[in-house]
């Protein structure tokens, strides 16, 4: 925070609670500059200050400059980079802006300042309430907030059926002739005995069943391209419940799995005639296997709310003739009473006995979500899904605020690094770490860039308390803009590091020939009369004093240039800033 003798004299320096309720209580127009720690107040607009207070305030205008970071009235302007100016009159606010225009800031001051000495009328605030400028200011941040959150709903459902469109492929490709069947609640594992009569004829053979408990989340896997879903009323209906499935082998020289497995649907779901016998003189309609279950829903109706209001005020306007007899208020009132109680009714929703899709893909879908034993052989487990991130570019000399929150969240900031500038396109890379941009030349315009998980912590919002220069916005933008800071070869300093105290493997000495094509430890053994188990153990003892086969070092033992990232045009080049010396 820089303090000036001249800012001093001229502006009031207020840093507490205290002092700030009393330089309120002073008459005139107040101009509050309103800084953060980090930035200091603005000397650049000292001149004009001075100038239209000598000129035109005099003892109406009074400065003040502001810490917001210990002032309570003033915590919403803490740790924010761009410099804030209130005006206030009688402990009121009755303006705010944002940014150094100085001829705005002469004029907005010079209109206040006539206003206030007019005794003129001014729309006040409290000095913690926000003002319209700000209301607008959070309702475009909450806009883009929202249009980001949108694009990133639509990219990760789009990757999301990316992956299930490729797991499926290869289920496919490797399970032709496997399908499943989906029974119904009314249908349970005693019954499977009855459930395989009908298998035989169609030369289907089940290779594995299972009961399973239905979500919400495993059934939108399931449906993301059915052709014939199951209704969501009947989909409601089964959460929670735990469902038989088998997984059946069908003979492919028959037909696909689907219209082999819906015949058999069918023959266990149609009624069967048994002609007359000895027995019967008649023919007899047989029950199916298994049956649809019909369940009654209570449903709500829509709008019910609105129409009891209107039967309310209508009762309200019988109440209010009450002298037209009681008898017709009576009537009036039974009708309100009857439309309430029918302000619900009932749906029947039938759950089939049993579900068998008829595309292919979603069989796969089912064998991906519910048998995925079965493609171990072929099938690797999913992959840990990426969070997703933005980009956040802050000025390096916020370095020795952000190292402690560097530190401490290296979860939730995976990677971050010094640059030249914070567009990915030319930015110049310079360190990886705090510690060794410290060692470079400082410029004034460098920046650190910070890869940020979007995760439900505070570190989001305590990062934008900081005053970052910039924020991608939305993660998918972010994606893009973390890969051409931080490619693949890019190296943190804790990955240099682990590297660098990684362990090599020791290769095998090579066994040198000697003219005669036999072994030169051999030769050397024979030659000097050692026994095979004593040239074995001074040959180990060689091995271990050897130097590795291939190790060298630089001798200035600096890094080397294979951890700087490539460039954005794709080259693995950098510009080391202390020589000025391109590399490729």
């Amino acid at each position: 925070m820089a303090k000036k003798g001249g800012v001093q004299q001229l502006q009031a320096d207020i840093s507490t609670d205290e002092e700030f309720e009393k330089f309120l209580q002073r008459s005139g127009l107040l101009v509050l500059d309103i800084y953060s720690e980090w930035c200091g107040p603005c000397l650049g607009m000292v001149g004009s200050l001075r100038k239209i207070k000598l000129e035109l305030g005099g003892d109406n205008l009074q400065l003040a400059i502001c810490k917001a970071g210990s002032i309570s009235y003033l915590e919403r302007f803490n740790k924010k980079s761009e410099p804030t100016w209130m005006f206030v009159t009688n402990g009121k606010a009755i303006n705010i802006m944002f940014g150094t225009d100085v001829p705005k800031l002469v004029a907005i001051i010079t209109k206040m300042l006539q206003s206030t000495m007019a005794k003129e009328f001014h729309q006040c605030y409290e000095i913690t309430e926000l003002q319209p400028i700000e209301l607008e200011q959070q309702e475009v941040t909450n806009k883009a907030l929202r249009l980001a959150e949108s694009i990133e709903l639509e990219e990760c459902k789009r990757k999301r059926l990316e992956h299930l469109k490729s797991v499926t492929d290869c289920i496919m490709q490797n399970l032709p002739d496997i399908g499943i069947t989906v029974f119904g609640p009314q249908v349970n594992r005693e019954m499977f005995k009855k459930l395989s009569e009908p298998a035989d004829p169609l030369k289907i053979q089940c290779k594995d069943r299972k009961v399973f408990p239905i979500t919400p989340s495993d059934f939108t896997t399931v449906n993301f391209a059915a052709e014939n879903p199951l209704a969501s009323d009947v989909i409601e209906q089964l959460y929670d419940k735990e469902l038989l499935m088998c997984f059946w082998k069908v003979d492919e020289a028959l037909g696909s799995p689907p219209n082999i497995l819906r015949q058999y649907a069918h023959e266990l779901t149609k009624d069967t005639i048994k002609p007359p016998d000895e027995f019967n003189e008649e023919e007899i309609t047989v029950q199916p296997i298994i049956v649809p279950l019909e369940i009654m829903v209570q449903m709500k109706r829509k709008g019910s709310e609105k129409e009891a209001e209107i039967l309310r005020v209508d009762e309200l306007n019988v109440n209010m003739e009450e002298d037209k007899g009681e008898v017709e208020i009576e009537a009036a009132e039974d009708p309100y009473d009857v439309k309430l109680e029918n302000t619900k009714n009932y749906k029947n929703v039938r759950i089939p006995p049993i579900w068998v899709p008829s595309d292919q893909r979603t069989h796969a879908a089912l064998i991906y979500t519910y048998f995925r034993g079965q493609t171990t052989a072929f099938l690797p487990p999913d992959p840990d899904p990426e969070p997703p991130h933005i980009v956040m570019t802050f000025d390096a000399y916020k370095k020795k605020d952000l190292d402690i929150l560097l530190e401490s969240w290296q979860e939730e900031i995976p990677l971050y690094g010094f640059f030249t500038s914070d567009n990915p396109q030319t930015a110049v890379f310079i360190a990886n770490s705090v510690e060794k941009y410290n060692a470079k030349p400082y410029v004034p315009t460098d920046k650190i860039v910070l890869k940020v998980n979007k995760v439900k912590t505070q570190t989001l919002p305590v990062l934008m308390a900081y005053g970052p220069n910039y924020v991608s916005a939305n993660s998918v933008i972010g994606h893009e803009e973390a890969c051409q800071f931080f490619p693949d070869s890019y190296k943190s300093a804790l990955q240099e590091e682990a590297e660098l105290h990684a362990v090599k493997p020791e290769k095998p000495k090579k066994l040198k020939k000697n003219k005669k094509g036999a072994d030169a430890e051999n030769t050397r053994k024979v030659d000097v009369g050692l026994s095979e188990e004593e040239a074995l153990q001074e040959s180990d003892e060689a091995a271990k004093t050897t130097p590795e086969e291939g190790a060298s070092t630089t001798s200035s033992g600096e890094d080397s240039c294979e951890s700087r990232p490539p460039t954005a045009d794709g080259n693995n080049s950098f510009t080391d800033r202390g020589s000025g010396v391109t590399t490729k």
